[in-house]
C-alpha cells in the first residue's frame, strides 16, 4: 500500500510538472507573438491642435475651438508624451530622420549633397523589422517626401513617390493653388476686404474646398485596412505607416465638417473653421483605425503610435474659397495668428512651437491614462519598432534614436537610452543654418547667419524650459557655463557628422532624386 501511494504521488507530481511546463509554453509562446505595429504620421498639427491638453497642467495646451475625440481616445488609452519631439521642424527632413532614426545633419543638412544615392545598406524602419523578423509584412500609404523609392526603403505596398503636391487632392486629379494666387488678390481689391491683422501675404493662398475623401484621409485609411485585412488573412504580422496629409495646406474637408465649424462659436486662440474641419476629418481617419483594431479583435497584439511631424503653421495668412468648378468663390484675410501659444513660433522654427508635437502610443503593456514627461523624439521610432518586431538587430552608428520599449511598458522609468544624452536639431545647406541643442532642461538655439526674420542675427539663445516654455527670457548671459557646454557638444556633433553650417544653392535631396529618376527613365 506504501508503494503504491509513493507511486501514485510520483505520478500527480510529473502531472502537475507537465502541466506547469505546458502553461509556461503557452505563455511564452504568446509573449513571443509578434505584435502589429501602426503608425500614424500627421502633419503640420501643432503641440495644441488637440482636444485634449497636450500637458495637463497647462490649460492653454487644449485648443479652444478644435475637437479631435478618437486623438483624446488614443491618449486615454495609453501614453501622452508631454514632451515629444519631431526631429526637425519641417516636414521633408523630419521625414528623413524618422524613416533612418538619424538626425537631419547626417543626410538632408551634410555636407555631402550626393548622400542620397547612397542609401542601399542604410537601416529604414521596414529594413529593420524585416532582420527582426521576416514574417513582417510593410506598407507605407499617403504623403512620403523621402529622397529614396519607398520599396527601396523596404515596404512591401506603398502609394509610391508621393510628396506635398498629393495633399492638394481635387476630386480624381490636383490643383495647384498658386494659380489662385492673382485671383484671390483681385477678389479682395474689387470687394474691399482689407487685411486687419495685416498677415504677412504669403506665396499662395490657403485653398479650402470641399471633398468627401478630403486630402485622401479616407483613401489612406481604406487602403490601410485592406492591407491590415490581408496580413491577418495570412497570419503575419505587420507594420503600417498612414502618412497622412492633413493638416498640411491646403484647408480641404467634408462640406458637413465645414459647416459644423462655420456655424460653431470661435475660441479665442483657435478660431480657422476650415482648418478645424479638416482637422477634424483627420481625427475620424485616425477614430476608423482605432475601431477597425477593435472589431478585428486584434487590440491586444497591436500597438498605435502617433505623432505630429513638425510644429503647427503659425499663420494661415490669405484664405481662397474654391466652388466645385474650380472657380473662386470667396477670398479673405486669416486673423487666426499665434496658433501655437503657449509655445513660441511655430512651423520651420527651431523653437518650440515648431519642434513639440502630439505625441501618443497605446498596445499591450502600456498602462492607460498615463503622462509622461520625458523628452522622446521620432528618431526614436526605428529602435522602438524593431525591439518590439523581435530585437536582436545591431544599431548602427548613426542611429541617434533609442529604443522606448522600457519606457512604454514600465511607467516608473524616465528616460530613453541613446547614444547621447543631448537632443540635437539642425538644419543648413538649401536652408537659413539653424541649429538647437536640448539637456535636461536647458535648450540653446544658434543662428549661424545673419537672417533678416530676425534681429541682431548671427545669435545664440539660451532658455529654461522648465520655467520658461515659451522661451520669452534669453539666459546667455545668466549661465555662460551651460550655454559653452551646450554649443560645444553642438559644434563637435556636427563637426564629427559631417554637417553642412552654411547655406548653398541646390534643391533638397527628394527633388533632385526625382529628377535623377526622370533622367533615367528618359534614357
Amino acid at each position: 500500500m506504501k508503494k503504491m501511494n509513493q507511486i501514485i504521488a510520483v505520478a500527480v507530481l510529473l502531472f502537475l510538472i507537465s502541466c506547469t511546463g505546458g502553461t509556461a509554453s503557452k505563455t511564452e509562446t504568446k509573449q513571443k507573438k509578434s505584435p502589429n505595429i501602426i503608425f500614424i504620421l500627421t502633419d503640420d498639427q501643432g503641440w495644441t491642435h488637440t482636444s485634449h491638453r497636450a500637458d495637463p497642467n497647462i490649460p492653454e495646451s487644449k485648443s479652444d475651438f478644435f475637437e479631435t475625440p478618437n486623438m483624446d481616445r488614443l491618449a486615454e488609452s495609453g501614453v501622452l508624451f508631454v514632451e515629444g519631439y519631431a526631429p526637425n521642424p519641417i516636414c521633408s527632413p523630419s521625414r528623413n530622420s524618422l524613416m533612418f532614426g538619424q538626425n537631419g545633419a547626417r543626410h538632408i543638412y551634410n555636407k555631402d549633397a550626393d548622400w542620397y544615392k547612397k542609401t542601399a545598406d542604410w537601416l529604414t524602419i521596414p529594413r529593420a523589422i524585416k532582420k527582426a523578423n521576416p514574417d513582417y509584412k510593410t506598407a507605407h500609404f499617403g504623403k512620403w517626401h523621402i529622397a529614396m523609392v519607398p520599396k527601396d526603403a523596404g515596404f512591401d505596398y506603398d502609394d509610391g513617390m508621393t510628396s506635398n503636391g498629393g495633399g492638394e487632392i481635387f476630386g480624381d486629379g490636383f490643383l495647384n493653388v498658386k494659380d489662385y494666387t492673382k485671383a484671390a488678390d483681385e477678389y479682395m481689391k474689387k470687394n474691399n476686404i482689407g487685411n486687419p491683422t495685416k498677415a504677412k501675404r504669403g506665396g499662395k493662398p490657403s485653398g479650402h474646398w470641399d471633398d468627401k475623401n478630403a486630402k485622401d484621409i479616407f483613401g489612406i485609411t481604406s487602403r490601410a485596412k485592406d492591407f491590415m485585412t490581408e496580413s491577418i488573412k495570412e497570419g503575419k504580422p505587420f507594420y503600417v505607416q498612414l502618412s497622412h496629409y492633413a493638416a498640411h495646406l491646403s484647408l480641404v474637408s467634408q462640406k458637413e465638417t465645414y459647416e459644423y465649424f462655420k456655424n460653431k462659436k470661435q475660441g479665442e486662440r483657435h478660431t480657422n473653421p476650415e482648418f478645424a474641419a479638416m482637422l477634424k476629418d483627420l481625427d475620424t481617419g485616425v477614430g476608423m483605425i482605432m475601431d477597425y483594431v477593435k472589431e478585428q479583435g486584434i487590440e491586444d497584439n497591436t500597438y498605435i503610435f502617433l505623432m505630429g511631424d513638425n510644429g503647427g503653421r503659425l499663420s494661415l495668412n490669405q484664405i481662397a474659397v474654391i466652388g466645385e468648378n474650380k472657380e473662386l468663390t470667396n477670398a479673405y484675410y486669416s486673423t487666426q495668428h499665434n496658433r501655437n501659444i503657449p509655445l513660441r513660433d511655430g512651423k520651420h522654427s527651431f523653437y518650440e512651437g515648431g519642434l513639440r508635437v502630439p505625441f501618443m502610443a497605446a498596445g499591450p503593456g502600456i498602462k492607460a491614462n498615463r503622462i509622461s514627461r520625458t523628452p522622446v523624439t521620432g528618431l526614436d521610432f526605428l529602435p522602438t519598432f524593431t525591439e518590439l518586431a523581435g530585437g536582436n538587430v545591431e544599431m548602427t552608428d548613426a542611429i541617434d534614436g533609442g529604443s522606448m520599449v522600457p519606457l512604454l511598458h514600465n511607467e516608473n522609468i524616465e528616460n530613453v537610452e541613446r547614444k547621447s544624452e543631448y537632443l540635437i536639431y539642425h538644419q543648413a545647406s538649401h536652408r537659413p543654418p539653424r541649429s538647437a541643442i536640448r539637456k535636461d532642461n536647458y535648450k540653446l538655439l544658434k543662428y549661424w547667419s545673419k537672417e533678416s526674420k530676425y534681429k541682431n542675427t548671427p545669435k545664440v539663445e539660451l532658455f529654461n524650459l522648465a520655467d520658461d516654455l515659451g522661451e520669452t527670457t534669453n539666459l546667455i548671459d545668466k549661465h555662460p557655463e551651460i550655454a559653452k557646454e551646450l554649443e560645444t557638444e553642438l559644434n563637435n556633433f556636427l563637426k564629427n557628422v559631417n554637417a553642412e553650417t552654411g547655406k548653398r544653392d541646390i534643391d533638397g535631396a527628394f527633388y533632385r532624386l526625382m529628377d535623377d529618376l526622370a533622367k533615367s527613365k528618359k534614357e
